[in-house]
């Protein structure tokens, strides 16, 4: 059997949240929230998700539907343990689930990836899990969504300018680090106000110029 991204994630999570040495178990809710938070904030950062769960709005938020429970079928009595609560909520069973005592592997992620997914476990490990309901209504992303809608993500990718900023900053960091003339501030506040393609491009130049002559000073 071949275990992929979304395994090991949702295996280093449960034991993030519940492992073996402790008593603390997750609630299905709960797990569904957490790993649409590693996704939400996966794609701000990287431009994808990081599992490859379909969201919709549901009951309680975001809410992998139809390929959350095959997943969890997967893991159950090797990665993760089942714990049934003995009731249903909204018609639907759900369950308690911690680090399982038989793993057919170690969860390895990128350490890019697995620092946002230790991020969220760290802020939300000892919450309750109506304060994780709760932070995950007030994003934008979840705003206006009709019942069974399914989120889009992409609507957290970042616009052209945004990316042109970040570029910029990563490769004039060193220049960056220096005092802007008057002259370039007002530039470059020209083109974050007015991001049109003339006001970016001399922004460009103005910080090529600046950066040739930072290394000059420097040579």
């Amino acid at each position: 059997m071949e275990f992929d991204q979304t395994d090991h994630i949702i295996a280093y999570l449960v034991s993030k949240m519940a492992s073996p040495s402790s008593r603390k178990k997750i609630l299905t809710i709960s797990l569904a929230k957490l790993l649409f938070l590693v996704d939400y904030e996966h794609f701000k950062a990287r431009g994808s998700q990081a599992t490859d769960l379909t969201y919709v709005w549901y009951k309680y938020g975001p809410y992998p539907l139809t390929d959350f429970e095959p997943r969890l079928k997967k893991l159950e009595d090797y990665e993760i343990t089942r714990l049934p609560m003995g009731r249903e909520i909204d018609g639907r069973p759900y369950n308690l689930f911690c680090a399982g005592a038989h793993p057919r592997f170690a969860p390895c992620l990128e350490e890019h990836l697995k620092d946002t997914v230790d991020r969220v476990a760290a802020i939300f490990k000892d919450a309750p899990w109506e304060t994780l309901l709760q932070y995950v209504y007030s994003l934008d992303i979840g705003k206006g969504l009709q019942f069974g809608e399914a989120i889009d993500f992409g609507q957290l990718a970042k616009t052209e300018d945004e990316v042109f900023l970040e570029t910029v900053a990563r490769a004039f960091e060193q220049e960056l680090a220096h005092p802007l003339s008057p002259e370039h501030m007002k530039v470059v506040q020209e083109a974050l106000s007015e991001p049109t393609n003339e006001n970016i491009e001399t922004a460009r130049k103005m910080l090529a110029r600046q950066r040739d002559a930072f290394l000059l000073q420097s040579s």
